[in-house]
């Protein structure tokens, strides 16, 4: 019998202090995210109770519900604030930002398999790759004018005009050109985060001074006018440099690891990547490889430590799958362990597997390290952007044509898998908290 998602949502609501006690709701794969008015008023042991919900998390801006693969869906301090924005930010544009990704490592599938490099076919296909990142100012946007309440439209406009190709020819004329004697500072904004996010941010505490002074008769053309005329040098000389110090920044500091132990980085996040996406903060670290994919055109950090994460999932659903006896956890490892290999989805057994029976989590953070160790030792990479999975491992082609690393990487999941499986299986594990009867 299909699950009464109507009442299900209406239960959690409820639990949650009603309608009016929710603020803001976004959704990922696999989580409902909410921002609540006041989190007192949140039963979130209630809300755990209910049959189809596999984990409640307060997280960065409220509570997280964790539903499963059934949905196509945070402390209040400076450091949550931030890590909030950014996840309602990027996450809308992620799927696009994959997709291009996808197609990017087809197009490399096809030039191996004979396709010209000179043709038309591949300079299209190419461009339909790459345009995710570099139209990416245009879609944080967005949502970013969605996050901060700013019209949208005039946010895509300044979008657009940061990636313009007359901005960007500038960059020949030296690091900085003058507007009205303001110093500019001449960089691509193309691929970039921080920039457009600062900019719109500034945006929508001046469109409301604008509201105020323009009268509302002519709004209509002044209002727009106005804001554009006030934020184009706030833009170019402020928020648009400064974002790119910042990337500038997170760059130099990651090379700087990188030229003195270059294993560091993905080791350190291979052994957090639990917790990170237990705390869902693993899209903070978004933009850092959004800079190295960029500038050095690859990431050896976040998506290599996550083979450990993602494959870890299949291996610790698939020994439950096998070795349990209960009908009910047999059934939900079977679907967990498809959605992670397949996908790279790990929420469905992270939340309903690992956490709740605790002993397979251990088993997830010992495969997680064991990747990031194994890919630390043999620099894996990843080429293009996506989230290791079986449908997804041509991200590791190099784009040169060597296949080493693309075989590092298959070696280093199919490692995780098996660790993960063993691991599981030797720790063992309580499956009676699913309600059956072992038969």
């Amino acid at each position: 019998m299909g699950k009464n998602y109507e009442k299900l949502g209406d239960e959690i609501i409820t639990r949650l202090g009603g309608e009016q006690n929710i603020t803001k709701l976004f959704h990922c794969a696999t989580r409902l995210r909410f921002q609540l008015a006041d989190m007192s008023k949140a039963e979130l042991e209630g809300i755990k109770k209910l049959p189809d919900v596999m984990g409640v998390v307060e997280s960065v801006g409220g509570v997280q519900v964790i539903i499963g693969n059934d949905v196509a869906p945070e402390k209040n301090g400076i450091v949550s604030k931030i890590l909030n924005v950014l996840s309602a930010i990027l996450g809308p544009a992620i799927p696009l930002i994959m997709c291009s990704g996808l197609i990017s490592a087809l197009l490399i599938i096809l030039t191996k398999c004979g396709l010209s490099t000179e043709g038309t076919t591949y300079t299209i296909i190419s461009m339909v790759g790459n345009a995710a990142l570099y139209f990416l100012p245009v879609l944080l946007a967005y949502t970013s004018a969605k996050k901060f309440g700013c019209d949208i439209m005039t946010s895509v406009f300044l979008g657009a005009i940061m990636i313009s190709p007359t901005l960007i020819g500038l960059t020949e004329q030296g690091s900085f050109v003058s507007l009205f004697g303001l110093p500019v500072k001449t960089v691509n904004y193309s691929s970039t985060v921080i920039p457009i996010i600062l900019t719109i941010w500034i945006f929508s505490y001046v469109e409301k001074l604008v509201v105020k002074i323009v009268p509302a008769a002519v709004k209509f053309v002044f209002k727009p006018l106005l804001s554009v005329i006030i934020m184009i040098p706030v833009m170019l000389c402020i928020t648009g440099p400064i974002g790119s110090y910042c990337g500038d920044l997170l760059c130099k500091a990651l090379t700087a690891i990188n030229n003195v132990a270059p294993w560091s980085s993905v080791l350190i996040v291979g052994c957090l990547a639990p917790l990170l996406v237990l705390t869902g903060m693993h899209l903070a670290l978004i933009p850092l490889v959004m800079s190295m994919f960029a500038t050095a055109g690859y990431d050896n950090m976040l998506f290599v430590a996550f083979i450990g994460m993602n494959f870890s999932q299949f291996g610790v659903a698939l020994a439950c799958m096998l070795k349990t006896k209960n009908k009910n956890l047999r059934t939900l490892a079977s679907s967990c362990a498809i959605t992670a290999f397949l996908a790279g989805v790990t929420e469905p057994t992270l939340y309903g597997i690992c956490v709740r029976m605790k002993k397979p989590l251990i088993a997830t953070w010992i495969a997680c390290i064991v990747n990031a160790i194994f890919c630390a030792i043999f620099s894996v990479r990843v080429y293009s952007f996506g989230a290791p999975s079986f449908f997804t491992m041509p991200i590791f082609l190099n784009p040169d044509g060597t296949m080493s690393n693309f075989y590092f990487a298959i070696a280093a999941a199919a490692i995780t898998i098996v660790v993960s499986f063993v691991s599981t299986w030797v720790l063992g594990f309580d499956d009676s908290i699913y309600g059956e009867e072992a038969a």
